[in-house]
């Protein structure tokens, strides 16, 4: 009986302090004061287009440039340089607040054509990066598009993702 009479008081009390724990998660999450925004970590991304080796079949006077973005961000062009020297030091600089971004790097040669509308993209690449990422001079095969012949295309890039100076600690668990 003693024992019956316990175990009902002790499942009032919880039920008692989980109505409490519910109701003051109310109060904070109305308070004005308090937020998650601040909590949100923005990363920089540095991304250097340097080099694309690998353009033998296109005409060493046509244009070529390459974009860079960093998945759901703005896009950056490098200046135009000739295909019988494609090289570049073009920097671009990205934040972003996704802990993994995906990097896309493209190849284009303009389009002579006074009506044309696009220009040919001769290829590209995705890269997934992480915050302790940072590679210079980095030789990169890309992937070759319908405008290009059998050759290799290669991207040197210096990439490189600075973590917030808020994240202590970051990598991959083992």
């Amino acid at each position: 009986h003693n024992r019956h009479g316990s175990s009902l008081g002790s499942s009032s009390l919880l039920y008692s302090s989980n109505e409490s724990l519910y109701n003051e998660s109310n109060f904070e999450e109305n308070d004005a004061g308090l937020s998650k925004l601040p909590f949100v970590l923005n990363f920089n991304v540095n991304i250097t287009c340097k080099e694309v080796r690998g353009l033998k079949s296109i005409p060493t006077n046509r244009i070529v440039y390459c974009t860079m973005e960093v998945e759901g961000g703005e896009k950056y062009r490098t200046e135009h340089a000739e295909a019988g020297k494609p090289v570049w030091e073009s920097l671009a600089e990205f934040s972003t607040n996704q802990i993994l971004p995906i990097i896309n790097v493209k190849d284009f040669m303009e389009n002579p054509g006074l009506l044309s509308l696009h220009d040919n993209k001769l290829g590209k690449l995705s890269l997934q990066i992480d915050p302790i990422f940072n590679k210079t001079n980095w030789w990169i095969d890309m992937i070759k598009c319908k405008y290009t012949s059998n050759e290799q295309f290669k991207f040197k890039l210096d990439v490189r993702m600075e973590k917030p100076q808020n994240l202590k600690m970051c990598g991959y668990g083992y």
